[in-house]
């Protein structure tokens, strides 16, 4: 481009020498009269005349612009620079922010909303600064403004869905993350956030139409969502047994355990329902299939219920139909030491659980060790041993929630400690399939949405 450029310029300078030499050569005579007077120059002159006064012309006409346009490009230059200063007093407030500064943050912002005058610029700015200096009031404010702006209402909600958590105020909350919702159904932390309030409320038809729609918008994978979905199932299952809509109950009941036969929750509801009924053949099968999947002492337990039979010798041959459905699992060994006990067939006690304790027995094991040798009558100083074993041994499986691994004696739906919903699990601890990640997690305060497998 350059070597174009130089050509071009050789090109018009020997066009104006061959030109001017050519003038030279032919110099003419030039005569003007006008009112009397007479000008007599060659054409050479006469053309370089004309050529000053073009640019004599240019030059008064570039002056008059000037002249007219100084006063606008001194107001527009000094508003560049006001602009320029109110972006650094935004930026340095937001690295005040980022640093922990409240204070810092709040001059920042003050000398930002002064210099520009683009307010959603520094709303959020003073809104964060607000929240350093523990003023939740000028916080509220500074979200509650953003609302007026359709660019900044989502992020003016997200404010006001972590100030009202952090109040204590959930319906608050509630009503904002609807709002958001509304406003952006694809994006992930609404939809966890939405799905797991209203879970904690209790609005299990609300929260089912808020997963689907999480799952439309891909937010929620099909797998992740087919195991909540169950969940709620359970949940409204519930409330429709409390209605007095047994047949809804039954249903709902159903359909949970055809969308997650592995959730030991939701074969224990769909049991419940079948033994109400009288249909305990049916409570059976549907426990050995979960039994097969995920082996778990409440299963035990509704099954023997199920079977209705009271003789214990006969409870031993009904909780082997049940152990053959994965005869290996602790869990078996575990349910058919138990029932043998109860029989008083120690040696079968016995043998059921050292296969269940191996070589390295849990607490769980050691007790019921402790209880057959004392039931049978031996030697106290081995009930002593085992149960000072049990004192040492490795803790049992326990409910346990993925996401914030808070222990629970029962299985709940949402967890009492974090708020997060479907995330209890039947694990030891330390031994779970998939932990939610940091960034899973809600950073305002809010609950998560994430499900893990298994439980």
């Amino acid at each position: 481009m350059t070597l174009v450029r130089t050509l071009i310029w050789f090109a018009l300078a020997g066009i104006a020498m061959l030109a001017a030499v050519w003038l030279a050569e032919r110099p003419g005579t030039v005569t003007v009269v006008f009112r009397g007077w007479r000008l007599d120059t060659s054409l050479g002159v006469l053309l370089v005349a004309v050529v000053v006064l073009i640019l004599l012309g240019m030059a008064l006409w570039l002056l008059y612009r000037w002249i007219v346009g100084a006063p606008s490009a001194l107001l527009e230059g000094w508003g560049d620079s006001r602009r320029r200063k109110g972006y650094r007093e935004l930026t340095q407030g937001l690295a005040a922010v980022a640093a922990g500064d409240g204070g810092e943050a709040q001059r920042h912002a003050r000398r930002a909303e002064q210099l520009l005058s683009e307010p959603p610029l520094t709303l959020l700015l003073s809104a964060q600064a607000a929240q350093l200096n523990g003023d939740r009031e000028g916080a509220d404010r500074a979200f509650k403004a953003m609302l007026e702006d359709d660019e900044m209402a989502f992020l003016g909600l997200r404010g006001l869905i972590a100030q009202s958590l952090r109040d204590g105020n959930q319906q608050r909350a509630l009503d904002y993350a609807q709002r958001a919702f509304a406003l952006r159904p694809q994006t992930p932390w609404v939809v966890h956030s939405l799905f797991d309030m209203q879970a904690q409320t209790g609005q299990w038809k609300a929260a089912q139409e808020t997963l689907e729609t999480g799952m439309r918008k891909k937010v929620v994978t099909a797998n992740r969502g087919r195991t909540l979905r169950a969940l709620l199932l359970v949940e409204r299952s519930r409330i429709a047994e409390h209605d007095g809509k047994d047949s809804d109950a039954m249903a709902f009941a159903r359909e949970a355990f055809h969308l997650a036969p592995e959730r030991i929750a939701v074969a224990s509801r769909l049991a419940e329902l079948q033994i109400k009924t009288g249909d305990g053949r049916r409570a059976m099968k549907t426990l050995e299939r979960t039994w097969s999947l995920a082996p778990h002492p409440d299963l035990a337990e509704l099954y023997l219920k199920a079977a209705d039979e009271n003789d214990p010798l006969k409870r031993v041959g009904i909780m082997r139909k049940l152990a053959a459905q994965k005869p290996d699992d602790m869990e078996s060994n575990l349910a058919l030491a138990q029932a043998a006990l109860d029989a008083g067939l120690w040696g079968e006690a016995r043998r059921h659980l050292d296969a269940a304790g191996g070589g390295n027995p849990s607490v769980r094991v050691c007790r019921l060790m402790a209880e057959v040798e004392e039931r049978a009558q031996s030697d106290q100083a081995k009930v002593h041993e085992w149960l000072t074993r049990a004192a040492l041994a490795p803790a049992d499986k326990a409910w346990r929630c993925a996401a914030c691994h808070a222990h629970h004696e029962s299985w709940r739906s949402v967890c009492e400690s974090c708020g997060a919903f479907g995330t209890l699990h039947w694990r030891a601890p330390g031994t779970y399939g998939q932990v939610l990640p940091p960034e899973a997690r809600p950073a305002l305060g809010m609950t998560t949405m994430n499900i893990v497998s298994g439980g």
